[in-house]
């Protein structure tokens, strides 16, 4: 009988298990804490961690990815609300 996984681990990350999976999602996990820190999502996908453990493919489908695509709105809908782009705001 095969494994059987989680409905969401299958639609974030496919059919695949084993290291590539787990590799991406490690790297996925990294690019979220990074934007969480306000780093720059394309610099982050620069970054060496990141080119080091994936291939451009791999980012390509991490990017795509609908954990990762929910969690830089949510970060852009919280900046937006914190009023620090705000134009008339002081520094």
């Amino acid at each position: 009988m095969p494994e059987q996984r989680p409905f969401w681990e299958i639609i974030m990350f496919g059919r695949q298990h084993g290291p590539r999976a787990q590799r991406e999602e490690k790297v996925l996990h990294y690019i979220i804490h990074r934007v969480d820190e306000d780093a720059d999502l394309h610099d982050v996908l620069q970054e060496p961690y990141v080119r080091r453990n994936c291939s451009q493919v791999e980012i390509d489908e991490i990017i795509m990815n609908p954990e990762l695509v929910h969690h830089c709105r949510e970060h852009l809908e919280h900046v937006f609300a914190s009023g620090e782009l705000d134009p008339k705001r002081q520094r």
